[in-house]
């Protein structure tokens, strides 16, 4: 039997044409907002019609931020990020408290600066996004302030983890294309350093799964970006690095082609020389003809001309192969394969129709509100103490592969 679902400030939102905050401040009873008498009326009865219940928290200090949550954010100008940052919101808001986004672009000093702030002020807690730079500062506050961090596992770090399985998703996407028929493949990312962990984990689990089946891993060809390009408010570098790539890409690609035909040319020319020699050896030691006409198929060489998908680190990045490829006048899928990572909306768009893999971005958004504030609970213990010694939580989610028509059999 189904569980009845749980009301939540959303429904009463909707319910009453207000907005969520405006639902959750009503019932919390701030006194610092004012609302019209018949707007908190309204909410109140509405509430209390679905059988919402307001979880009052323990009363803190006032310190204007002790309610409210930082999410660190490498970037706002990927759906990913903006996905699950408003997952993680419409969360805090459940529970009467709020968010501060904090933009990083990947910068270790802009890290540190938040991180700072957050220790300082009194934050509630972090949430953490992305794979960190300021590993140092982040473990010094571990213990300090609640921290959770949604990315793949990295040891050096001991806060409580949601993790990602970037090589799993990696062997998922491989396994798909080699099972479609592709061989050789090619991986468009921007910059893949050390401190990028998803981006190297996923292109590890595709080199893994071509091993596991037998296929020469050095078939994924990596194409990447050479720096990490800043944001701009017009742009998006994810998107641009795939087009910019892809298009560099072809123009090598139709080099190598111009010069494999030369030199084919030039072999076949050879060849022929070589045969007449080899017929007049043959004739002289009276081999019979039969084993005269053998002649094996010299092996087909592996290389960048050879590419028929192609796997983006992300859809956007994605989104850009596929926009340079219909530019050049190639098919998908029936010229190219691609592939993404993330399953963010635009991906399902019937114009895009990419196969990706999803992370249970919504799921991950939530949990991580409730693990954080596990935290919190923890270090307010009646009699003031912190445990001790505690595990580390650490939660895994299971990628899932999302076939769609971007790609086909080869």
């Amino acid at each position: 039997m189904n569980e009845k679902k749980r009301t939540t400030t959303r429904d009463i939102a909707k319910a009453c044409f207000v907005s969520q905050s405006a639902v959750s401040m009503i019932l919390s009873g701030r006194k610092d907002i004012h609302f019209a008498p018949e707007t908190i009326e309204r909410v109140k009865r509405t509430a209390k019609e679905m059988g919402y219940e307001y979880k009052a928290r323990a009363k803190r200090k006032k310190t204007g931020t002790n309610d409210t949550i930082m999410i660190m954010c490498p970037s706002l100008a990927t759906q990913y990020y903006t996905t699950l940052i408003q997952f993680i919101t419409q969360e805090v808001q459940e529970h009467g408290l709020c968010t501060l986004t904090a933009y990083t672009n990947r910068s270790k000093e802009r890290e540190e600066y938040y991180l700072n702030m957050a220790a300082d002020t009194g934050f509630y807690g972090v949430i953490y996004t992305y794979a960190p730079r300021a590993v140092t500062s982040l473990n010094h506050l571990h213990g300090k302030v609640p921290l959770v961090l949604i990315n793949d596992h990295n040891s050096d770090l001991k806060i409580e983890l949601l993790e990602l399985d970037s090589k799993k998703s990696g062997r998922l996407i491989a396994a798909h294309l080699l099972e479609l028929g592709h061989r050789d493949i090619g991986y468009m990312t921007t910059p893949l350093s050390s401190i990028e962990v998803p981006r190297r984990r996923r292109l590890e689990g595709m080199q893994e799964e071509y091993e596991r089946q037998g296929f020469d891993p050095a078939m994924i060809h990596v194409v990447s970006g050479k720096r990490e390009d800043q944001e701009t408010i017009t742009g998006n570098k994810h998107y641009d690095t795939g087009y910019g790539l892809t298009r560099k890409y072809f123009k090598k690609r139709e080099e190598l082609l111009y010069k494999k035909k030369e030199d084919s040319e030039a072999a076949q020319i050879l060849k022929e020389k070589k045969k007449v020699e080899k017929i007049e050896k043959i004739k002289q030691e009276d081999i019979s003809s039969k084993h005269a006409i053998e002649n094996k198929e010299d092996v087909k060489e592996t290389g960048l001309e050879n590419i028929t998908a192609f796997v983006g680190t992300n859809d956007f990045v994605a989104i850009g192969i596929m926009d340079a490829i219909t530019s050049l006048s190639y098919r998908i899928p029936e010229d190219f394969s691609v592939c993404g990572f993330d399953n963010t909306l635009v991906a399902s768009f019937s114009g895009i129709s990419l196969t990706t893999i999803d992370h249970c971005i919504g799921e991950k958004g939530a949990y991580a509100v409730s693990m954080l504030m596990n935290q919190k609970n923890r270090m307010e213990q009646k009699d003031g103490k912190r445990e001790k010694k505690r595990p580390i939580m650490r939660l895994e989610y299971e990628p899932q592969l999302i076939v769609r028509h971007s790609t086909g059999r080869r």
